[in-house]
């Protein structure tokens, strides 16, 4: 593949090493993926692109992770067809012009920080082509439906939610999590807000995503952590809200013991 350089560095072993117990926000805290990246289907010819986004800890003395892109044991560099680019809030991407067979397979991303690694590996895959030849197209033209009749397997669909966020209730001092599990193409980009206040991963608040499921997390509940909280997706093809209510129980206790 004449158009794509690959160096010749060995990537290090990924693997995440944990931060030492009770060492607080200002020690070390490995990368985490928010949006991991996801196989792509693509023509010959097409470009392809592999995105996702980190968790950004906004706690001074957690470093910032460097991502890199791997294939065949050795590091991607952006070159003439491939381009890597890292933007603002955790995002990041791989992409690739002009795809030849060459440029299917396995690709692996690789977020590392001084306090570890996490790894993801995703694939470029050919999308599905006719088997009819130019003359059999010539000739069964007239039975093929036009393309805005037809529907795609590729086509866009609006988000959706499999299962939505329910009520939580939570003693002060304990942690309360949200969950959820969201269907849509393109992969919808998830948003939590508490009120009208979108939230952002900092301090005892942590959003992610494991096993297709979405987090929220709140670590040490205080009373107001108490209220609604509500998850946004959206895609091009549409947006999807669903709410539920944090209930912190001990609210009166503690205020009588004062």
């Amino acid at each position: 593949m004449t158009d794509v350089r690959l160096s010749t560095a060995t990537p290090s072993v990924c693997e995440v090493t944990a931060s030492p117990a009770g060492s607080g926000l200002q020690s070390n805290e490995p990368p985490a993926f928010i949006l991991p990246p996801r196989n792509v289907r693509v023509s010959l010819g097409g470009d392809a692109r592999l995105e996702g986004k980190l968790f950004m800890f906004q706690v001074r003395g957690h470093p910032e992770p460097q991502v890199t892109w791997c294939r065949d044991g050795k590091a991607v560099i952006g070159g003439e067809r491939y381009k890597v680019e890292r933007g603002g809030r955790g995002n990041f991407s791989l992409s690739v012009g002009g795809v030849t067979e060459e440029d299917l397979g396995c690709y692996t991303c690789q977020a590392t920080n001084q306090a570890g690694s996490r790894q993801v590996t995703v694939e470029i895959l050919l999308e599905a082509q006719s088997d009819l030849n130019v003359s059999d197209v010539r000739m069964s033209h007239s039975l093929i439906p036009a393309p805005e009749n037809r529907t795609s397997i590729w086509s866009k669909s609006p988000p959706k939610f499999i299962s939505k966020p329910t009520r939580v209730f939570v003693r002060l001092g304990q942690n309360g999590k949200f969950s959820t599990k969201t269907t849509g193409r393109p992969q919808p980009q998830v948003t939590w807000y508490k009120g009208e206040t979108e939230l952002q991963p900092c301090g005892r608040i942590s959003m992610y995503e494991l096993s297709g499921r979405h987090f929220l997390e709140i670590n040490d509940v205080q009373e107001e952590d108490a209220g609604r909280y509500t998850c946004s997706v959206i895609n091009s093809a549409g947006t999807a809200t669903a709410s539920a209510e944090l209930i912190v129980q001990g609210e009166t206790t503690s205020r009588s013991l004062e």
